[in-house]
């Protein structure tokens, strides 16, 4: 890759990139430095990943008042694997790999189109 297009706070950028809501400051950011949106977009889609499992054990709770313990079942087990997947991502781009992550990162792939 050719030093035009790379910004300088790539680090940075790859780094706020899967935490949270932050990679939409990662997006804007590094709109010149394709690896930087591809990882932005990829932290994204992984916390809207997050979201929707919280949205439908939400929705499950309200319909099934028995089953209103399945929120925080499903929260802490959604949040346990978003911080370890966030962390191996943000480690592996920080050195210059992607890490494909099954169901979200097709997603980001095909904005890039």
């Amino acid at each position: 890759m050719s030093s035009e297009g790379v910004s300088p706070a790539r680090p940075f950028l790859l780094a706020i990139s899967y935490i949270g809501f932050l990679g939409v400051i990662a997006l804007l950011l590094g709109r010149n430095d394709r690896e930087a949106r591809w990882h932005a977009r990829n932290g994204l889609m992984l916390f809207v990943a997050l979201a929707a499992a919280g949205i439908v054990a939400t929705l499950v709770g309200i319909a099934v008042p028995s089953l209103a313990c399945v929120y925080a079942v499903t929260m802490a087990i959604a949040g346990a694997l978003y911080v370890m997947i966030a962390l191996l991502a943000a480690i592996k781009a920080l050195n210059g790999e992607r890490l494909l992550i099954p169901g979200v990162s097709r997603y980001a792939d095909r904005a890039e189109r």
